[in-house]
């Protein structure tokens, strides 16, 4: 069996993009600065990203964690520890 592998890049772009609107989000592409934004609206809910890659993960975090989908001091000190452990205070 084939382990499937799938790399954020451009092709994902249209992907991420079709999915939210299979979703229920308008998805809008503006210029800010200079800096494309890509926004994703849905009812009061407003997501800004850099990518739809990006506005498609925000998506996820936010169904799957709802409207207090911030992590806590715990969840913080267990990723620091995990993937950036020198950061750590003694």
């Amino acid at each position: 069996m084939t382990q499937e592998s799938i790399t954020a890049a451009g092709n994902t772009a249209v992907a991420a993009y079709l999915t939210l609107l299979d979703l229920g989000y308008s998805v809008d592409r503006v210029d800010q600065d200079g800096e494309e934004q890509w926004i994703a609206e849905k009812g009061a809910l407003q997501l800004m990203a850099g990518c739809p890659l990006e506005l498609l993960g925000l998506s996820l975090l936010r169904s799957e964690r709802g409207p207090r989908w911030q992590a806590d001091e715990s969840g913080t000190d267990k990723f620091l520890t995990r993937f950036y452990p020198s950061a750590q205070l003694p």
